[in-house]
């Protein structure tokens, strides 16, 4: 009887990590959900406007994104000589600016979807998922996710639109930048294109 007891206690003291397994989501199923609010969001673009697209997106993409992962990537050496301070001014100036070029971007709809094609797990122990996104009225674009497992569950760290790297682009231009002007001048215009985004588009 004591050694049923002792067994019952193991398994009710592994039940939360058990739970917590069922409930991880795969790389992909991020992916599809943050792609799911996209369309909704260009769906109802009119509807919502720009300040609307924001709010509906920003959850979506700070819950499916490392957003202080990229910015850390993308300042590449850069990032170890800021302190405490500028770090988190960039990394909301980024997230901001993120969040910012989905809404203005992703303004309206005409039938287009994504379209998950396969996961699969890279050398280094991430996963990249590969999606398809279908216009209607133009060709078909590959968007290819790599994602990372953290603390918090899988996660977006780069987006490569037709075999062009994002995370590649943001690193090359922030690590220029930062190395030429200073954290403030790059602050300073990621804060102008998020302004600039959000200005009503003349007609």
């Amino acid at each position: 009887m004591r050694r049923l007891f002792t067994c019952i206690l193991a398994f009710i003291s592994l039940l939360p990590g058990v739970l917590l397994l069922a409930q991880e989501q795969h790389a992909a199923e991020v992916v599809e959900q943050f792609q799911a609010t996209l369309i909704s969001a260009m769906k109802d673009a009119d509807t919502l406007g720009y300040e609307g697209r924001y709010r509906r997106l920003a959850p979506a993409i700070e819950t499916s994104h490392d957003l202080p992962g990229i910015a850390k990537f993308a300042a590449g050496r850069y990032w170890d000589t800021l302190s405490p301070e500028q770090q988190k001014k960039l990394v909301d100036a980024f997230a901001r600016q993120s969040i910012a070029t989905y809404a203005y971007r992703f303004d309206g709809y005409a039938g287009q979807s994504f379209k998950t094609v396969s996961e699969q797990k890279t050398a280094r122990g991430d996963a990249l998922v590969h999606t398809v996104f279908n216009d209607p009225g133009g060709a078909a674009v590959r968007f290819d996710y790599v994602l990372r497992d953290t603390i918090a569950g899988w996660r977006i760290v780069n987006i490569i639109v037709d075999g062009v790297s994002d995370l590649a682009i943001k690193r090359s231009e922030y690590s220029s930048m930062l190395r030429s002007q200073g954290v403030d001048a790059l602050i300073k215009k990621l804060n102008s294109q998020s302004t600039q985004y959000a200005q009503p588009v003349k007609k």
